[in-house]
């Protein structure tokens, strides 16, 4: 009989149950394997920080900060907000644990739920998770190479297909302020047919409309100026020399002339990558590089770069039978309810040995147990039987082929093992 229940999860902050769990602690034990080959180190900032962490760093003029943040007070009266994006927490925590002091590149990367108060819709949801990187210390464009590459490295190891890298860069501050004056008088006569927010926007943060998915915005900036036509020859070496690394290394990339991203502290070489599977909103990954955020949230100068992967969006992307499905262990099936306890000790003896076993706790008939194993896709079972327990044996019962084999207790812990291994 269905249940009504009388409390539900919050919209767009769905359970997270086993079968969408087990796939993605796949994805995230996958990617910490790659990040280590790498160098970089795991964090774990606070899903709490203080407001105006995220304010100062992402930009008061977002939509983020402005429509999208879940912001309260403590109770001592001071605004705090569940984090929206991981960059500026862990910048927070380089300048607070005085990794500048280091004189290197720090290379960390994290794991872990985002929240946003915005329309929930396929793979955009209000608690979503991340996987993220940031290299902070460095300004040679062999730094976003090595990002870039890693990011390339990370979706094809966990057998990602067909995504697309798109680069960009936004330039300096001098540049962003000359293409800025730019794309203002070309967009001057063009404010009628914005959306709201670009009218707002148009006047608070000019880039911004760029980023905007309203159709009647897209086409009144469809054949705006050019960034790129702005940059200083300084920031046009950067990314040339980029580009040209990312050629050497065979890593594939196509341009995107107006990739602006949407949080203010990109500076300079920006990127995203997408994937047909997902329809118009198809950005699976991005970041780019972010210069001066360090220096703006009162810590030290320090060149730096970063990424974060929706884990969500990613999921979509895979092929089921590309992810690997867990091996749940053996199945102890007693014949008879008079070996019932014996079953249960033995399931003892297994897991003292790491071996993943389990016994029916619910009373089924022999037959109701061979169900639930092939249910739950088990490949081995063992039956005890009265003549098992006799000789000090057990029959081992392959599921997938119906092979049969009595064994010894440790003979069975040896084939189980090199299974599981």
């Amino acid at each position: 009989m269905a249940c009504d229940p009388k409390y539900k999860a919050l919209r767009g902050m769905p359970d997270l149950l086993p079968e969408t769990l087990e796939k993605m602690n796949w994805l995230e034990d996958r990617s910490r394997k790659i990040f280590r080959v790498f160098g970089y180190e795991e964090i774990r900032t606070p899903m709490l920080e203080e407001t105006e962490v995220f304010t100062r760093s992402i930009g008061e003029d977002t939509d983020i900060v402005e429509k999208e943040m879940y912001t309260l007070l403590d109770r001592g009266g001071k605004s705090i907000s569940l984090r929206p994006e991981g960059t500026a927490s862990i910048i927070r925590a380089y300048i607070e644990h005085g990794w500048a002091n280091l004189q290197d590149v720090v290379k960390l990367f994290y794991v872990g739920p985002m929240f946003r108060g915005e329309r929930p819709q396929k793979g955009r949801l209000r608690q979503f998770h991340q996987i993220g990187a940031e290299m902070i210390g460095g300004k040679d464009p062999v730094v976003d190479a090595e990002l870039i590459s890693n990011l390339n490295e990370l979706l094809s190891e966990l057998g990602v297909k067909g995504f697309t890298i798109l680069i960009n860069s936004l330039g300096c501050q001098k540049d962003r302020k000359v293409y800025k004056e730019k794309l203002a008088s070309y967009l001057k006569e063009k404010i009628s047919s914005f959306c709201p927010d670009c009218v707002r926007r148009a006047d608070k943060n000019i880039l911004r409309v760029l980023d905007c998915k309203n159709e009647n915005c897209k086409k009144a900036v469809k054949d705006a100026p050019i960034m790129l036509d702005s940059l200083c020859d300084d920031c046009s070496a950067r990314y040339t020399a980029l580009k040209n690394i990312l050629k050497d290394l065979k890593i594939p990339f196509s341009e995107k002339k107006d990739l602006v991203r949407g949080l203010d502290y990109y500076t300079g070489i920006v990127f995203e990558v997408t994937h047909p599977s997902l329809g118009a909103q198809d950005a699976i990954a991005a970041g780019g590089r972010y210069d001066d955020l360090c220096k703006e949230m009162s810590g030290p100068e320090a060149g730096a770069t970063g990424y974060a992967v929706g884990v969500e969006r990613l999921l979509l992307c895979l092929d089921e039978k590309d992810i690997p499905k867990k091996n749940k262990g053996i199945l102890i099936v007693p014949v008879g309810d008079d070996l019932k306890l014996d079953a249960f000790y033995l399931a003892g003896q297994f897991r003292k040995e790491r071996i993943p076993c389990e016994t029916d706790l619910t009373g089924r008939s022999f037959k109701g147990q061979m169900r639930k194993a092939n249910k739950e896709n088990r490949k081995y079972i063992v039956i005890l039987g009265e003549e098992e327990k006799k000789n000090g044996k057990m029959l081992l019962k392959n599921m997938t082929d119906g092979a049969q084999e009595t064994l010894s207790f440790d003979e069975v812990v040896k084939k189980v093992r090199e299974e599981l291994s």
